[in-house]
C-alpha cells in the first residue's frame, strides 16, 4: 500500500498491511528558501517512507513580514528567535493590516507546498503547516499577550480579524497549490495557558473561518499544543485527524478515543523515547517497538504512529529509521 491509501483506509475504518507511521522535523538554515526546503522535505520522505509529509515550514514564518525582528539560526541544530516583537504595545495591534499572499514569507511557503505536492500527489498525502491566528498572535508578541486579553481586548480583536484573514487567504491558496490538507496548529487551546472562556472568545472564533477555508482538504490535521489541551472543547472542530502530546500531557489515546472517533496521530513520546535512542547504555530498538505497541493498543485503532510536536533536531537518525522500519 501507498501512503495515500494507507491514510485514506484508516479514514474509512479499514485495515493496512502494516502500521501508518510519520515522523516531522525542522529544517533550520534550508527552510529560508523555498527550493532548498522543498528538496530537504522530499529527500526526508524518499529516504524514510512517511505516510503523510507534514511541511515543516519555519516556526516563523507566519509573522516575518508583520515587522518582528528575527535572529535566524547558525547551524541546523538552531531555531530562529524572536529578538524584537513586531508588537511592543497592546495599541500596535490597532495598526496590523492584512498581508497579500504571493510575495514575502507566504509566496514563498505557497512555492514549497507546490513544489512537494506536485511531487508526491496520489502517492502519499501533503499537509502544509498553518498557524491558528491566536497562535501567530503570540509570536508576535510573546508573553505580554497575556495582558492584552484584559487591558485592551478590543484592539487585540481588530489584530486577530485581520491576522485571520491573511490565513484564510493563505490556506485557501495553500489548498489551491495541490495539498491534501492542512496542519493546523494551535499552540494555547490548553488550560495551563488560557481558561475555556478565553479561548473560546479569542481562539475558536478565528480557528473556524481557517479550517473552513481549508475545507476542500480531505486530510486536515488539528494539532492541539500544551500540557493539558482542550481536546474535549475541540474534538467537533472539522478536520479529519488529531494530535496531540498524548504521551506527555493530561490526555492519553485512550481517554480521548472515549471523546472522538476520529483518526489519531500520535503515540510517540519524542523527547522522552524517541529522544533517548543512542544514549550510553540505551536498548533502543526493543524499548522503542514496545512503546509503538502500546501506543497502538492504547488508541484502539485509527492511529498513525507520530510525534506529540515536531522532532526535536538532535533526535538521531537511528531513532528515526527505527520507527521508518516498525512493522507492528
Amino acid at each position: 500500500m501507498t501512503g495515500f491509501k494507507r491514510i485514506t483506509a484508516l479514514l474509512e475504518g479499514g485495515q493496512t498491511d502494516r502500521p501508518a507511521r510519520s515522523l516531522w522535523k525542522h529544517f533550520p538554515i534550508v527552510d529560508q528558501r523555498a527550493d532548498s526546503l522543498a528538496e530537504r522535505t522530499i529527500d526526508f520522505q524518499r529516504r524514510y517512507d512517511w505516510d503523510f509529509v507534514k511541511i515543516c515550514h519555519n516556526g516563523l514564518y507566519s509573522i516575518e513580514d508583520w515587522g518582528s525582528e528575527i535572529r535566524w539560526p547558525s547551524h541546523e541544530l538552531e531555531r530562529g528567535e524572536v529578538i524584537r516583537f513586531g508588537i511592543e504595545s497592546a495599541t500596535d495591534w490597532e495598526r496590523l493590516e492584512p498581508l497579500g499572499t504571493e510575495a514575502g514569507a507566504l509566496g514563498r511557503e505557497l512555492a514549497v507546498v507546490r513544489r512537494v505536492a506536485e511531487h508526491f500527489a496520489g502517492e502519499v498525502p501533503v499537509l502544509a503547516t498553518v498557524f491558528s491566528p491566536l497562535t501567530t498572535a503570540i509570536k508576535m508578541r510573546g508573553e505580554r499577550l497575556f495582558e492584552d486579553f484584559e487591558s485592551n481586548p478590543e484592539a487585540l480583536r481588530h489584530a486577530l480579524t485581520v491576522i485571520t484573514d491573511t490565513t484564510v487567504r493563505f490556506a485557501t491558496e495553500v489548498m489551491r497549490a495541490g495539498a491534501d490538507g492542512i496542519f493546523f496548529a494551535t499552540q494555547l487551546a490548553t488550560r495551563d495557558r488560557l481558561s475555556v472562556d478565553q479561548y473560546h472568545e479569542f481562539g475558536r472564533e478565528f480557528d473556524l473561518p481557517v479550517l473552513e477555508a481549508a475545507g476542500a482538504g480531505w486530510f486536515n490535521l488539528l494539532h492541539i499544543h500544551g500540557d493539558d489541551p482542550m481536546i474535549d472543547k475541540l474534538a467537533d472542530y472539522p478536520v479529519a485527524a488529531l494530535n496531540w502530546h498524548d504521551r506527555r500531557s493530561t490526555a492519553s489515546l485512550d481517554q480521548v478515543r472515549k471523546l472522538s472517533d476520529k483518526l489519531f496521530v500520535g503515540g510517540v513520546d519524542e523527547v522522552g523515547v524517541l529522544g533517548q535512542v543512542g544514549t550510553p547504555g540505551d536498548t533502543a530498538e526493543e524499548r522503542l517497538a514496545t512503546h509503538l505497541r502500546e501506543a497502538i493498543e492504547a488508541a484502539g485503532g485509527g492511529l498513525v504512529l507520530g510525534p506529540g510536536c515536531v522532532v526535536p533536531l538532535d533526535v538521531t537518525e537511528e531513532a528515526i529509521r527505527m520507527v521508518s522500519d516498525f512493522r507492528g
